[in-house]
C-alpha cells in the first residue's frame, strides 16, 4: 500500500532589500514560483533606519523587478526584520522563503547572530532556500558600520542654536539662585530631548548632545570662558553628561523615526480598511473604479485615468478627476492609450518614473489578480518617483480593487456554471421525457393505425370508433405538448414577441373553451365573468394558459366534476381563477407545482400522462404580463389557480 500525500498550495516569500545582489535571489525566486506554479510575494520590512539616495534606488528597482517578475509586494514595519518576516510567514501560509546569506564571517564572539540564523529559529517548520552574497566581506563591513547623515535644514539648524542658548541662559540664572550642577545637567538633556523630537534625523540631536557638553563646560564651569577646569569631578560629569545626551537623544530621535512610520502605518491601514469596506458594498466593477480612484485622487492628490477590460478588449479610457497640471487631452491621447494596452497586455507597470515609455504622463499600473488583468489605472505624475511607502499603499489599493472584482468574476461564474448545470439538468429532463413519454402515444397512435390498415374490414364500426377517438386524442396531446414546448422554449431563449392588445375577459374565456380537451362534455364547466373587463394582454398566450389550466384540471378529477372559470376586478387588475372540486394536491407536492418537468406523484399512463411543462409555461407567461400564477385550496377539496392581468385604461372620446 502506498502513503497518500495531501498536496498543499505552495507559497513562495522572498526578501527584499539594497543589497547589489537582491536581484538575483528575487530571480531564484521567480523561477521557482514558475516551475511550482506557487503564489509569488516579495516582502520588504522597513526599520525606520536612515539610508542613503543610492540605497533607496536600489531597494526601489528591485522592488520594480519584483512586480515585474510576478510578485504581490507586501511591505511592513518593525525593529526585529527576521520576527516580522516570521509572523508574515505563518500569518500568509507560506511554504517556502528565499534569503539571501552574506559572506561575512563573525569577527568576534559577542558578534550579533545574523537575519538567516534568527529565521532558522524562528520558523522550523518552513523550508528556507538560502542564496549566497557575492559582496566581498571587507566591502559589507565598511558599509554595515558606515554612518549616513541627512544633510540637516537653516531651520533645524538655527532651532538647535536656539534651544541651547536658551539652556545656557537658564543655566546661569540656576546659579544665581545657587541650584547645584545636577539641575543644570538636566537642563541641558531636556534641550537635547527638544531638539530631537522638533528636528528631523540624528545629526542635530547628536550635534545637540556634544553642543551642550561645550556649553556646560565654558559658561558655567570655573575658570569661565574656558575648558579648564578646578574641580576633580567635573571631567567625569561632563563625560556622564555627554554619554547621557548622545544616548537620550539617538533614543528620542528613533522613537519619532518609529512613530512617524506607525502614523503612516496607521493611515495606511485606515485606507484599506475604507477601501475593503467600500468594495465590498460595490455591485459592479464601474462602481468598483470609482472608490478606488476616489481613494487613489485622496492619497496623491492628482489626476487618475482608469481603462476596463471587456471580453479581452481595453476600453478608451476614462478621465476620473483632473487635478495637477495635465490636461485631459494630454492623458488620454492616442500614445497614453497604447502604453495603457501594453500594460494590459503583459501585466507589468509602465509609463512616467519606469524603464518602459518613461515619456509617458502617467505611471500605468494594471489591476490584476494572477494571470488575469482586470483593467488599469493611471496616476498622473511629475518627475519625482514614488517613495517606497507611497508606492505599497497604491499597490495595496489597487490589489483589494482587484480581489474585489475577482470576487465579482468568481460569483458570476458560479452562477453561470449553476445555470449551466441547470439547463444540462433540463436537457436532461427533457430527452428523458421525450424519449419515454412521447413514445406512448406514438405507438398507440401506430398500433392503432396498422390495426384499421391491416384489419380494418373485420372491425365493427364501434370499435373504428373506439381507434378513431384514441388515434385523436393522442395526436391532441402530442400537439399540445409540442406547442408548450416550443413556447416555453421561446420565452427563454428571449426569441418570443410579446404582442399586447386589450381584450375583453370573457371573450378571451369563451374563446379558450373552444380549444379544451373534447372528453370536457363529461365534466360540468361553468364560466363566471364580469362584464366589461377590459385587460391587457397577448391573447394567444392567455388563451393557452387557460386552456392548459381548464386541461389540467380535467386530466386530475373525474369524471362528473364541476370546473369554474371565473373572472373579476380587484385590487386594480383582472383576476382570472380555475377551480375544481376534485381530490385536489398533497401538501408536499405544493411548491414543486409549478417546476419543470415535475410530474408529482403520479405515474404516467394514458390517463394522467404529462411532460410536466403546462404548470411551469403558465407561470412564464403569467409572470411576463406582470401578474402572479397562485395555487390555493378550494374548500371542501379541489384546488383553484388563480392569476392577474394588468387592466386596460379606458379612454372616452366626448
Amino acid at each position: 500500500m502506498g502513503t497518500i500525500v495531501e498536496k498543499k498550495d505552495e507559497h513562495i516569500l522572498v526578501c527584499l532589500s539594497s543589497s547589489p545582489t537582491n536581484k538575483k535571489i528575487i530571480s531564484t525566486a521567480a523561477k521557482m514560483a514558475g516551475v511550482f506554479h506557487a503564489r509569488f510575494t516579495a516582502l520588504y520590512v522597513q526599520t525606520g533606519a536612515e539610508t542613503i539616495s543610492a540605497d533607496k534606488e536600489r531597494l526601489e528597482a528591485h522592488i520594480r523587478y519584483a512586480e515585474e517578475s510576478g510578485a504581490e509586494i507586501v511591505m511592513t514595519h518593525g525593529e526585529d526584520v527576521a520576527l516580522q518576516i516570521a509572523e508574515y510567514a505563518h500569518l500568509s501560509g507560506v511554504t517556502k522563503i528565499v534569503i539571501g546569506q552574506s559572506s561575512v564571517i563573525k569577527s568576534h564572539f559577542f558578534s550579533r547572530r545574523t537575519l538567516t540564523e534568527k529565521l532558522i529559529e524562528l520558523v522550523p517548520d518552513i523550508d528556507i532556500h538560502i542564496i549566497p552574497d557575492t559582496v566581498q566581506a571587507e566591502n559589507y563591513r565598511k558599509r554595515h558600520y558606515e554612518i549616513h547623515w541627512k544633510h540637516p535644514s537653516a531651520r533645524d539648524l538655527l532651532l538647535t542654536l536656539l534651544i541651547f542658548t536658551a539652556c545656557t541662559v537658564i543655566g546661569l540664572l540656576f546659579e544665581k539662585l545657587h541650584f547645584t550642577d545636577t539641575n543644570v545637567v538636566t537642563i541641558y538633556i531636556l534641550g537635547v530631548l527638544l531638539t530631537s523630537v522638533l528636528t528631523d534625523g540624528y545629526f542635530c540631536s547628536l550635534a545637540g548632545s556634544f553642543l551642550s557638553a561645550f556649553l556646560f563646560c565654558f559658561f558655567l564651569t570655573e575658570p569661565r570662558m574656558s575648558f579648564q577646569t578646578y574641580a576633580v569631578g567635573y571631567p567625569v560629569t561632563l563625560a556622564i553628561m555627554l554619554l547621557s545626551s548622545v544616548i537620550a537623544g539617538t533614543l528620542a530621535a528613533k522613537l519619532k523615526t518609529h512613530a512617524k512610520i506607525s502614523a503612516q502605518q496607521a493611515f495606511r491601514t485606515q485606507i484599506l480598511f475604507d477601501t475593503d469596506r467600500q468594495l465590498q458594498q460595490a455591485k459592479s466593477k464601474d462602481e468598483m473604479l470609482d472608490i478606488t480612484c476616489t481613494q487613489l485622487t485622496r492619497l496623491m492628490e492628482c489626476s487618475i485615468v482608469t481603462y476596463v477590460a471587456e471580453n479581452g478588449i481595453l476600453s478608451e479610457g476614462t478621465l476620473f478627476s483632473e487635478q495637477g497640471i495635465f490636461s485631459e487631452q494630454e492623458l488620454l491621447n492616442e500614445k497614453e492609450q497604447n502604453v495603457a494596452r501594453w500594460v494590459y497586455e503583459n501585466g507589468k507597470r509602465a509609463g512616467a518614473t519606469t524603464h518602459h515609455f518613461s515619456e509617458a504622463r502617467c505611471l500605468y499600473l494594471a489591476i490584476r489578480m494572477g494571470n488575469y488583468v482586470y483593467g488599469v489605472i493611471g496616476i498622473s505624475m511629475g518627475k519625482e518617483e514614488l517613495d517606497s511607502f507611497a508606492y505599497s499603499i497604491v499597490l495595496s489599493v489597487i490589489n483589494e480593487c482587484a480581489l474585489a472584482m475577482e470576487n465579482i468574476r468568481n460569483a458570476e461564474e458560479k452562477e453561470k456554471n449553476a445555470i449551466m448545470a441547470k439547463n444540462e439538468q433540463l436537457r436532461a429532463d427533457l430527452l428523458r421525457a421525450i424519449s419515454h413519454d412521447l413514445r406512448t402515444p406514438l405507438c398507440s397512435i401506430s398500433g392503432n393505425a396498422d390495426m384499421l390498415l391491416h384489419n380494418g374490414k373485420s372491425l365493427d364500426d364501434r370499435m373504428k370508433q373506439q381507434i378513431y377517438s384514441d388515434i385523436y386524442d393522442d395526436a391532441e396531446w402530442l400537439t399540445a405538448v409540442v406547442e408548450n414546448l416550443l413556447s416555453i422554449t421561446r420565452i427563454h431563449d428571449g426569441r418570443l414577441k410579446f404582442k399586447f392588445t386589450d381584450q375583453l375577459l370573457d371573450e378571451v374565456i369563451m374563446e379558450a373553451l373552444k380549444h379544451i380537451s373534447r372528453k370536457h362534455d363529461e365534466y360540468q364547466i361553468i364560466p363566471e365573468c364580469d362584464d366589461l373587463i377590459l385587460a391587457r394582454m397577448d391573447v394567444k398566450l392567455v388563451i393557452q394558459v387557460l386552456v392548459n389550466l381548464i386541461d389540467n384540471a380535467i386530466k386530475y378529477t373525474p369524471p362528473g366534476s364541476t370546473i369554474w372559470i371565473c373572472g373579476c376586478r380587484e385590487d386594480g387588475k383582472a383576476k382570472i381563477s380555475v377551480t375544481d372540486d376534485g381530490p385536489g394536491i398533497d401538501d408536499e407536492m405544493k411548491p414543486h407545482i409549478f417546476e419543470m418537468f415535475y410530474t408529482g406523484k403520479n405515474t404516467i399512463a394514458d390517463s394522467h400522462r404529462s411532460l410536466g411543462l403546462g404548470l411551469a409555461l403558465c407561470r412564464t407567461i403569467v409572470e411576463a404580463h406582470g401578474g402572479k400564477l397562485m395555487l390555493t385550496d378550494h374548500m371542501p377539496h379541489g384546488c383553484r389557480f388563480t392569476f392577474t392581468l394588468p387592466l386596460s385604461e379606458v379612454i372616452l372620446n366626448e
